[in-house]
């Protein structure tokens, strides 16, 4: 079942008057694409940047802070950098997925 995005009544029908309703959800999926493909970039950039300070992928640095041996793993500094090169590469798999998944629907239609 496909989300709702509001758009202001007056806007919409100035639209799809000038451009027709096919074509108004063809430019916002292409908005919402180029959307996620903005964001990806950006945490790849950011991903890479935490690669490059400990050595290591997010996997491998997991597995040594699960098994104790990161130093001063409680330390502001590397305890921030842990959560929030989680969060990045959890948002970019979720990121991806969709991607992926509305790609299969294009190409399915």
């Amino acid at each position: 079942m496909p989300n709702v995005i509001e758009i202001d009544k007056n806007l919409y029908n100035a639209l799809v008057e000038s451009f027709g309703q096919d074509a108004i959800k063809e430019k916002i999926n292409t908005f919402l694409v180029s959307a996620i493909e903005t964001q990806l970039e950006k945490y790849t950039g950011e991903i890479l940047k935490f690669e490059k300070k400990y050595g290591t992928s997010f996997i491998e640095f997991e597995k040594l802070w699960d098994e104790g041996k990161i130093e001063n793993k409680h330390s502001y500094e590397i305890e921030s950098d842990f959560m929030d090169w989680e969060m990045m590469v959890m948002e970019k798999k979720d990121l991806l997925i969709a991607l992926s998944n509305q790609h299969f629907r294009e190409t399915a239609a």
